[in-house]
C-alpha cells in the first residue's frame, strides 16, 4: 500500500500550468507511469503540444477550462475522463478567473516525449 498527503507535495511550475507528482514509476514499480494533479492558472495556457509515445488520461476536479485537441474545442464536466493517445495535439486554456485543475495519468511517459507545436 502506498498513500500520500497532497499538501505534502509541492508545486512545480512549468510553462502555463503547474504539477504536483504524486507517484512516479519508482513509486508504483513500473517504469513509464506517472500521476500527477495538475492546475491551470487563471487565465493561463498550456500551449499546443504532443507526445509520440505517452498515453495520459486526465480526470476533471473543476469544469473551468477548455481544451483544443487535434484543432477541435471541447470542455469537460467534473467527474469527466480524457484519454489523449500519442500524436494527439492537445492544448489546454483557462479563461475563467480561478484555478483549472486535474488528475494526469501518464502511461509510456519518458521525460523527453513532448513537443510543443
Amino acid at each position: 500500500m502506498k498513500f500520500l498527503k497532497s499538501k505534502d507535495k509541492k508545486w512545480m511550475d512549468k510553462k502555463g500550468y503547474s504539477k504536483k507528482i504524486f507517484f512516479d514509476g519508482k513509486d508504483l514499480n513500473s517504469p513509464g507511469t506517472r500521476l500527477q494533479k495538475v492546475k491551470i492558472k487563471l487565465k493561463e495556457k498550456a500551449k499546443a503540444h504532443h507526445h509520440k509515445k505517452q498515453t495520459e488520461i486526465f480526470y476533471f476536479l473543476t469544469d473551468n477550462g477548455y481544451w483544443i485537441i487535434n484543432e477541435k474545442k471541447f470542455s469537460f464536466n467534473v467527474g469527466d475522463a480524457l484519454v489523449i493517445e500519442p500524436l494527439d495535439e492537445h492544448t489546454v486554456v483557462n479563461d475563467s478567473k480561478e484555478d483549472y485543475v486535474y488528475l494526469s495519468f501518464k502511461f509510456g511517459y519518458e521525460e523527453d516525449d513532448l513537443y510543443w507545436s
